[in-house]
């Protein structure tokens, strides 16, 4: 793999912590991140913005996968091996010609009228069980086209 993922930054934006993560990619099939931050209150909803700035693949999909992981080792190899960290949710909104998904997850704070959504295109609210931490991975269906960077932000 030739990933370079970056660390992720945090700001105060308004009365809100902002966290960022860019994660460039250059022959892959999997664009994941490092484990989100010790700071990310994982009992309390936020929401994950993924850009995709181009077309990622000449003919194929792209769509995001949300890994929980239960140790401050966990880490993410591929879309299918991941080492302490375990396949959660994964949404079907299609990400490759290039676009931008907002996604709104509720850690398990939700009773009633509102059922856990996995591979949802168009309704893009999960409730996820609160892991100590996420790893989000892009889960493309071909390998990258050319050099990409996604950016991941987390608004909480």
């Amino acid at each position: 793999m030739a990933l370079n993922q970056s660390a992720w930054s945090a700001a105060p934006v308004n009365k809100h912590t902002v966290y960022t993560c860019t994660v460039a990619g250059t022959d892959d099939a999997d664009v994941m991140t490092v484990r989100t931050p010790k700071t990310l209150n994982t009992n309390k909803p936020f929401s994950l913005i993924v850009y995709v700035p181009e077309d990622l693949s000449a003919s194929g999909t792209a769509a995001l996968d949300i890994w929980g992981g239960v140790s401050d080792s966990c880490s993410l190899a591929t879309a299918d091996a991941g080492t302490d960290a375990y396949l959660i949710a994964a949404l079907s909104a299609d990400l490759d010609s290039g676009a931008t998904q907002v996604t709104h997850v509720y850690p398990g704070q939700l009773a009633g009228g509102l059922t856990q959504v996995v591979n949802s295109a168009s309704l893009n609210v999960v409730v996820l069980p609160p892991y100590p931490y996420y790893i989000f991975n892009v889960d493309l269906s071909a390998t990258l086209q050319d050099a990409a960077t996604i950016t991941f932000t987390i608004i909480q």
